[in-house]
Order: C-alpha cells, then sequence, then structure tokens
C-alpha cells in the first residue's frame, strides 16, 4: 500500500494548490501552484527518468536492438538503424526538461531555503543529476551541461565536450558523498521510490554510480589518475554488496504506473529475442533464458529471429516460430533499474584485471554471475553448475566479464548498447558474438552498430549556432557513425 501512495502523492502534484487570502489572488490558476514540495518533485523526476529509458521506442526500439537482445518481429527499420525523430527528440527533452527540471527544481526550493532535510535532498538530486547526464553524453557525445547543470529548463546552450562533462561528474560523485548526512532528515519515505529517503542506500549507490562513470572512461590516458582515484575511492566508502542495494524503479500494478513495456504489449508485438543472444544461451546452458525468454509457441523450444532481418522482403517468420520475450520481464511490476549489485561486481573484477584494485578479478566475475542469477530467481546447485561452465580466463577478461557483463545487463538496453562499443568483447571463444543487420544498415554511415545516437532535428532549429560548434567538436558531421571519446579500440 506504501508503493501505491507514492503515486497518489505524484498524481496529488497536479492538484496541489495553496490558500490565498489576498483579492487579487481569487483569480490565479488553482492548478500551477507557486511553489512545489521537493517530495512530489523527486516522484516525478525518477518516474520520467526511467519511463523514458525503459519505455518501448528508447529501449525496445534502441538500447535492446543495439544490444542485440531483440530483434523486431515486423517492422525492422529501428533494428537497421532508420530512427524516428520525434522519439529521438522525446528522448532527449524529456531527460533535460523532464527529470533534470524537477531535480533542478529541488536544488533550487532547498538552496533559497534551508531545512534540515536540505542538505541530503540537494545531495540526492545532484546524485541523480549524475546518472542522468551520463546517460545522455554516452548517447550524443558533446551535450549541454554547465548551464543545463545549473537550473536550465531548456538547454540552448553551448554543448559541452563529454570528456569534460566525464570529469565533472566524478567530481561532482566525489563531493556528494562526502555531503549525505545520515544523521539529518531526507526525502519522506513516501516521495522516494528508489530508497524510501534511506540516506545509507544514496551512499551506495552515489559510489556505485562512480565506479560506472570511471569504468566508462577507463581507456583514457588523460583520465587515468581521476579513474583509478574514484575506483578506489568508491570501494574505500563503500558500494553495492548485494542485490538488496540495488537501485531500482519498483513499478505496481495498474496503469499508468506499470512497467512501460509491459503496457506496449498489451496492443501490439513488435519485439521478440534476438538469435544472437538466444543462440549464445543455448551455447553455454545458461539457466537465465526461461527468464528472459518463453519458448517459441509452435515448437516449445527457444529460438531467436535473425538481427535486422527485413519480413517485407518476403523473409516471414511467423511470430509463433519463435521466442517472445518472458513473462517475467515483461510483469506490470518488473522494475527499471539504474543500477544493480551485478554490474558494480564485473566493475571490479575488471578494476582488478585492469590492476587498478587489488585481489581477485575471478572472485568478483563469480560474485557478479551469482548475483544475477539470484537476482532472476536462480539458485542453489544451478548457479554451482553455471560457474564451471563459465570459467574465468584472465587471459581474455574483456571476453569473459564482457559476455556476462552483457547477460546481466539484459533490459538495461542503453547500457548493454554502450558496454558493447566500449569493450567489444567476443565470445570467451574468440568468436564474434554479434552480427551486422542480416538485411543490412538503413543509415549509409554504419554497417554493423552505430557508436552515438544524432542529435535531435530540434536541436538545428532552435539552437543552431551552438549545434554547428558541437559538430565542429565531434569531428564535423552529425554521424551515428562518429566514435566517443573513450570508444578506443
Amino acid at each position: 500500500m506504501k508503493i501505491y501512495a507514492y503515486y497518489l502523492l505524484l498524481c496529488s502534484l497536479l492538484l496541489a494548490t495553496s490558500c490565498t487570502k489576498k483579492f487579487d489572488e481569487i483569480n490565479a490558476d488553482p492548478n500551477s501552484p507557486k511553489i512545489t514540495d521537493p517530495g512530489f518533485l523527486l516522484v516525478s523526476a525518477e518516474k520520467k527518468g526511467m519511463d523514458n529509458l525503459w519505455n518501448e521506442y528508447n529501449n525496445g526500439r534502441g538500447g535492446l536492438h543495439y544490444a542485440q537482445y531483440w530483434s523486431a518481429t515486423t517492422y525492422s527499420n529501428e533494428s537497421r538503424y532508420q530512427i524516428r525523430e520525434i522519439q529521438n527528440s522525446n528522448y532527449w527533452n524529456v531527460l533535460y526538461a523532464g527529470t533534470l527540471k524537477d531535480l533542478n527544481e529541488i536544488i533550487k526550493i532547498n538552496r533559497e531555503k534551508n531545512f534540515d532535510h536540505s542538505q541530503n535532498q540537494i545531495a540526492i538530486a545532484e546524485i541523480l543529476k549524475v546518472w542522468a547526464f551520463q546517460i545522455l553524453t554516452d548517447t550524443y557525445e558533446d551535450v549541454p551541461y554547465k548551464l543545463a547543470m545549473g537550473g536550465l529548463d531548456r538547454p540552448n546552450s553551448p554543448y559541452d565536450k563529454s570528456i569534460d562533462i566525464y570529469t565533472d561528474l566524478l567530481k561532482v560523485l566525489g563531493e556528494q558523498v562526502t555531503k549525505l548526512a545520515p544523521t539529518k532528515k531526507s526525502f519522506p519515505a513516501q516521495t522516494d521510490i528508489i530508497y524510501n529517503g534511506d540516506v545509507n542506500k544514496w551512499r551506495l549507490f552515489a559510489n556505485s554510480l562512480r565506479l560506472r562513470v570511471a569504468m566508462r572512461v577507463s581507456d583514457v590516458p588523460a583520465l587515468k589518475t581521476q579513474v583509478e582515484k574514484a575506483i578506489r575511492d568508491a570501494v574505500a566508502d563503500g558500494v553495492f554488496t548485494s542485490n538488496a542495494d540495488n537501485a531500482i524503479f519498483r513499478y505496481i500494478e495498474a496503469p499508468p504506473n506499470n512497467n512501460v513495456l509491459n503496457e506496449s504489449y498489451k496492443s501490439r508485438i513488435d519485439f521478440c529475442m534476438s538469435k544472437t543472444m538466444v543462440d549464445f544461451m543455448l551455447e553455454i546452458n545458461d539457466p537465465r533464458l526461461p527468464v528472459y525468454a518463453a519458448p517459441a509457441k509452435n515448437s516449445g523450444e527457444y529460438i531467436g529471429k535473425p538481427y535486422g532481418l527485413n519480413q517485407k522482403n518476403g523473409e516471414k517468420i511467423p511470430l509463433e516460430d519463435v521466442s517472445q520475450p518472458g513473462s517475467a520481464v515483461l510483469k506490470a511490476t518488473a522494475p527499471g533499474v539504474y543500477m544493480d549489485y551485478a554490474e558494480v561486481e564485473f566493475i571490479l573484477a575488471e578494476a582488478v584485471a585492469r590492476g587498478i584494485l587489488p585481489g581477485s578479478a575471478e572472485e568478483h566475475y563469480k560474485k557478479g554471475i551469482r548475483a544475477s542469477l539470484e537476482d532472476r530467481g536462480i539458485t542453489g546447485s544451478a548457479v554451482d553448475q553455471y560457474l564451471t561452465r563459465v570459467p574465468y580466463n584472465g587471459g581474455q577478461w574483456k571476453d569473459v566479464i564482457g559476455t556476462q557483463k552483457w547477460l546481466a545487463l539484459y533490459m538495461q538496453g542503453m547500457q548493454g548498447w554502450f558496454e558493447r562499443l566500449r569493450l567489444d568483447f567476443k565470445k570467451p571463444s574468440g568468436q564474434p558474438l554479434f552480427i551486422a543487420p542480416v538485411d543490412g544498415s538503413l543509415d549509409r554511415d554504419v554497417t554493423v552498430v552505430p557508436t552515438r545516437m544524432t542529435y535531435p532535428v530540434e536541436e538545428q532549429q532552435l539552437n543552431k549556432a551552438n549545434y554547428d560548434q558541437a559538430l565542429q567538436s565531434i569531428g564535423g558531421r552529425d554521424s551515428k557513425a562518429g566514435r566517443h571519446f573513450w570508444d578506443l579500440r
């Protein structure tokens, strides 16, 4: 019932009014309050951010395609990299004018009038802003940051270089973990869907997010010192140590607060499992496959569809002949994930393999696998047996860690795509894992997979001078083949 209360609070934001004593305020719009409770804004920011990242367009037609978790059932354009521009704009605008605007307002309110809870509320908002900005810069490369970080309602501002953004994200997280004060108040439990206002949990999330941010740029020589310090400091201060620490958005049964992909699947079936993923999971006898996918109706077997197959060419594959995503990942209450414990362990394994941290990379690797399996409901001897089938190999750590991290990130489409680009991993056997779209790319610059997303077209119209300057910074062209500064090969 507590969770239902969260959403009642969010809905009440639309109805919030303030009492008026002056005659000249009688005609004020009662549905446009002058001051909003920061708790309502946090609920709004958390939900907008996760809905935007998890929905059928940005996740289903974007990240889950680019990570080759899913294939298209009928309309293959997105899996062949022809995007819907309106959705690209929505992705950008919801993050800036939705999530980030709400978080900036929380900070503004607490700075204008300080309360006992203000220090923690500001820190939590700043941490979530780092989460949002990393997603933005990993998607597009250079993006508006400095002015938008300070509270711009619409980011009609200069674009900042991605390497500078990353440098500042590490700095901000390092500062905010020191400002979180467990002895002081935070957000009311009913207005924080992620952690119920638990400051200690937010501290773990901030440090775990430092690991993600730092490891994403671990190949960049200019950031080597900052990366190593951030990783060591985060571990020393405390990161996720179990699935109980996972930063998740808890959806509920009833619309409009159920899982957004669950709602999309009620009206049409546009996605199925990719042959890339199903075949690899069958090859290693992965016990998560029955959770991740459903057997094909006609055969009862797990069958993925070749990625990027254009059915308009007559290559028809009935829906009943291929596996759909599993009911567990599409149920109404399936959570959206900001970050989880399994990812933390894989980052720690990589940090040891790179010589940044002491210890055993193999041990962290096994913990990451165990965390992922247990989070999917697989326990006991099945976990131990699986670990023997996917042994750690330090000589091929990018492939063994990369493939298992990729499997653990299933449904986190954007993160799966970013890690595919960063590590360029293959199967542990050394054979290629990913393929180019079977019927070819529809983007003239891209053959195998986009390495970034093109800027929204409206940026060319509404922010042209800054847009043009950004293009010069990233190589002169707004292309999906543009390389992130951290994507070194």
